[in-house]
């Protein structure tokens, strides 16, 4: 039996099983797992739990807001880095083939950018998961914020999120839970004009911030999330009894059933013209993570599993796209299965994210805390970072 901590185990599961959802998702181009992109939205509720969780405290008792940030930066810019160098000759190799509309200057440019965590807005575009020999029509209207590693984009509105923090943390729950509401409220509108923009009608576009002509919905689409899963930790902090919590905690009952109903969610194959990620979003995932706190591993195999898919969670989530765009290139075939690449893609994937976080990713950010931060204070050891 595990003795019971602070840690929330079940979250750090919840997450890596989100990051291998989102995973799928882009290599069978949306086949499998169509609606997993509502787990970057309980990934920005994660990140909101787990920070309030771990520097909320100390935050209010004296942590500068400067120490804080450099937490921060220290904890996701590693494997960023390490992303994006991978991604960049991917990217290159790319435009040389046909498969994306980025000049060469615009790659250069980009990736300088988005080492900074800043956004490189453009009318360029790529064409996913395709094959050398297959030259696919590029959406030239994408603009992808991270050209070479397009998922990375949620690293922005995580660090824009991330310093919000320093406010935020200091709302009371009335105040917070009117900024929840504002934030959800203004997510559903921009979704709305975005896909009356984009297409001439009303079904509402709950995949915001990805692209430079979503941007500007990715800040309520961050801040509502961020700021629920706050909230939420808040809530569960005063010792506020939900029912619902309590009754899906006896549905549940351990970690698995937990991320049975999580691949559930992101598997049902249909939007309902906006309606189902909204439930997803605003109903579902806030329980998820309630249910997932309140929830104890009991058994040493339980609390192992969740806490290497919590390990693995940020780095498969960041590692697996230029990865798996590299191998589809190299193996994938025009008209012809792409169950190989699919498989072969998640292998290299999974080898590479245990071998770079481990060997790499771990030791960078070791020297860089020994170097700029003190001893780390995390709250019963929780891993205080998130794909999202």
């Amino acid at each position: 039996m595990i003795a019971k901590t602070s840690r929330y185990d079940a979250l750090d599961g919840l997450r890596g099983v989100a990051a291998i959802a989102v995973m799928i998702m882009h290599l069978t181009q949306a086949s499998l797992f169509k609606n997993a992109y509502v787990a970057v939205d309980l990934f920005f509720m994660l990140s909101g739990f787990v920070i309030a969780h771990s520097y909320g405290t100390r935050l209010l008792r004296g942590m500068t807001a400067r120490e804080y940030v450099k937490r921060r930066v220290i904890r996701l810019y590693p494997m960023l880095l390490i992303s994006l160098l991978i991604g960049l000759p991917v990217l290159i190799q790319a435009r040389a083939i046909g498969i994306s509309t980025y000049p060469t200057r615009s790659i250069i440019t980009g990736t300088i950018y988005n080492l900074f965590f800043t956004p490189y807005i453009s009318n360029f575009g790529n064409a996913y998961m395709a094959t050398a020999d297959a030259v696919a029509a590029v959406d030239s209207t994408i603009g992808e914020l991270f050209p070479a590693n397009p998922p990375a984009w949620s690293l922005f509105f995580e660090m824009v999120a991330s310093i919000a923090f320093v406010i935020i943390v200091r709302l009371s729950r009335p105040t917070m839970f009117k900024f929840v509401v504002a934030s959800g409220l203004m997510f559903v509108i921009i979704g709305g004009l975005t896909s009356f923009d984009t297409h001439g009608h009303g079904i509402v576009d709950f995949e915001l911030g990805f692209s430079g002509r979503k941007i500007d919905g990715g800040f309520y689409r961050v801040f509502f999330g961020f700021a629920t899963g706050v909230l939420l930790y808040n809530i569960r902090k005063s010792g506020v009894n939900l029912r619902i919590v309590e009754g899906l905690k006896q549905v549940l009952r351990n970690s698995y059933g937990l991320y049975l109903v999580a691949l559930l969610v992101f598997l049902f194959p249909m939007s309902l013209r906006g309606v189902y990620p909204a439930l997803a979003i605003f109903c579902v995932a806030p329980c998820l993570v309630m249910v997932g706190a309140d929830l104890s591993c009991v058994s040493t195999l339980e609390t192992r599993i969740a806490r290497f898919l919590g390990w693995l969670s940020y780095p498969l989530y960041l590692l697996h796209f230029p990865i798996a765009q590299a191998v589809f290139m190299l193996i994938g075939k025009p008209k012809e299965s792409t169950t190989v690449p699919i498989l072969v893609a998640c292998a290299v994937t999974l080898v590479s994210a245990i071998i770079l976080t481990r060997y790499v990713e771990e030791p960078m950010r070791g020297f860089l805390s020994k170097r700029l931060t003190g001893p780390s204070l995390t709250p019963g050891g929780m891993t205080d970072r998130n794909p999202g």
